[in-house]
């Protein structure tokens, strides 16, 4: 199921981890790569993909046409070890604070975190788009989005009605790069990854 260089799709969850030694093929540093009129990067030393966030640039750059022009990336690629710290200290958290058993802090941190190995922003292709102190669910850049990122070869990689497939809740801001190719005929065929990578 896993596919690359460059058939694209690669398919990670928590049934399939990354390809063991899986090297992104070029990250590029987000904060100096990207026009800053175009997107904010949250965090200085985000990386990426370049492919990707070239496509990302260019679909923000026509969302500024359009008029949407507040735009925000707060995570892209995360390495293993940085997964691992953020897993960790979620565990932590509900420990310290809701008084769970360390097993049942690690289960109700997978529900939102995912474990390392298993998350899709170890691909370098995958982007949380966030709009600066507001929720992004139901702003006109998250109905933007799911309305027309599938052109510039995104997919929205989470949505509600898949939950039960992808087994994450829907998340409008983590947008997934695949390559137009692939977009286009998911988007026509309502599949998410999975059942993209089934057929």
């Amino acid at each position: 199921a896993w596919v690359r260089t460059d058939g694209m799709p690669l398919l990670v969850n928590r049934e399939h981890f990354m390809p063991d030694g899986y090297q992104p093929v070029e990250l590029v540093d987000m904060s100096s790569y990207c026009p800053g009129n175009i997107v904010k990067i949250k965090y200085s030393g985000t990386q990426a993909e370049r492919v990707a966030v070239d496509a990302l640039i260019r679909m923000l750059k026509d969302a500024h046409t359009q008029g949407i022009t507040v735009w925000q990336v707060s995570a892209a690629y995360r390495g293993e070890s940085y997964q691992q710290q953020l897993f960790d200290q979620q565990v932590q958290e509900y420990m310290d604070k809701n008084d769970l058993s360390r097993a049942d802090a690690i289960s109700a941190t997978r529900l939102t975190v995912m474990e390392p190995g298993s998350s899709e922003h170890h691909t370098g292709l995958a982007f949380d788009i966030t709009v600066p102190g507001v929720a992004f669910k139901g702003t006109e850049q998250a109905e933007w989005l799911a309305e027309n990122c599938w052109q510039y070869g995104f997919i929205i990689r989470y949505t509600s009605d898949k939950e039960d497939v992808t087994g994450i809740l829907a998340e409008p801001w983590h947008i997934r790069y695949v390559g137009v190719e692939h977009s286009i005929p998911m988007r026509q065929q309502n599949l998410c990854l999975e059942e993209y990578i089934a057929k």
